[in-house]
């Protein structure tokens, strides 16, 4: 695209686009084979979109054949030293991947999430809109819009990202009436909560925020989330 940067020792390899005025930094590696056993040499795609950065040592690979052959980088995003995106996964808008993220294979990250550093996200795993994952955390399941997340050994749910969505232009009475639905998302027993969370969609749908979060659970209810400890409190 127009106005890229590619400075010093930038590999740019296969099937690779970049938008208009992306940087990438030294030693990053764009559209190499993925490191998955059963890819034979396909014809897959990346494609990466408008004004992301791309610092040192960030490695993307190419798409597979069982992930419609597609890694894809929405627009302003920024990728930190050393952070990895595997194999198709699809990232969106405003993305922060920090020091050392690294993504596993077909996971989908949504506008403004942010994964925290020395994190790992197993393969196929959602991360939902304005989601922040806090540093070190093992992310094995799927993540709530909104949510904030942490944990060495296994994530657990800690609340809302009332910080992120402050800086993001949620006005208070946004911000607790997503609290609220969080509360009574896990009011009861985990299987039940696509359960309740069709019945909230009902009552909220036509509020785009809260429509956000519900379809995220209704869309895919046979999924596992990241749900809170009983120690932990959604704040």
């Amino acid at each position: 695209g127009k106005n890229v940067e590619l400075k010093s020792h930038v590999v740019i390899k296969g099937d690779t686009f970049l938008g208009d005025e992306n940087t990438v930094f030294p030693f990053a590696v764009l559209g190499e084979i993925p490191q998955d056993k059963k890819f034979n040499g396909e014809s897959t795609s990346l494609i990466i979109g408008n004004r992301n950065q791309i610092r040192e040592h960030v490695t993307i690979h190419l798409g597979t054949k069982s992930g419609n052959s597609l890694t894809k980088i929405g627009d302003n995003c920024f990728l930190m030293v050393g952070s990895h995106v595997a194999h198709d996964c699809l990232i969106g808008n405003n993305v922060i991947l920090i020091n050392q993220a690294a993504l596993a294979g077909h996971v989908i990250v949504d506008d403004f999430a942010i994964v925290g550093g020395l994190s790992g996200v197993k393969q196929h795993v959602r991360i939902g809109k304005h989601a922040y994952i806090a540093a070190q955390t093992a992310v094995e399941m799927d993540i709530l819009p909104y949510g904030v997340v942490k944990g060495v050994r296994r994530c657990y749910l800690t609340g809302v990202n009332i910080k992120g969505l402050r800086q993001r232009g949620f006005s208070k009475e946004e911000i607790h009436l997503i609290r609220d639905i969080y509360l009574e998302i896990f009011d009861g027993p985990s299987i039940e909560i696509p359960k309740r969370a069709q019945s909230l969609h009902k009552k909220y749908a036509d509020n785009e925020e809260i429509s956000i979060l519900l379809k995220f659970i209704l869309d895919h209810p046979e999924r596992h989330l990241c749900l809170p400890t009983e120690e932990s409190i959604i704040k």
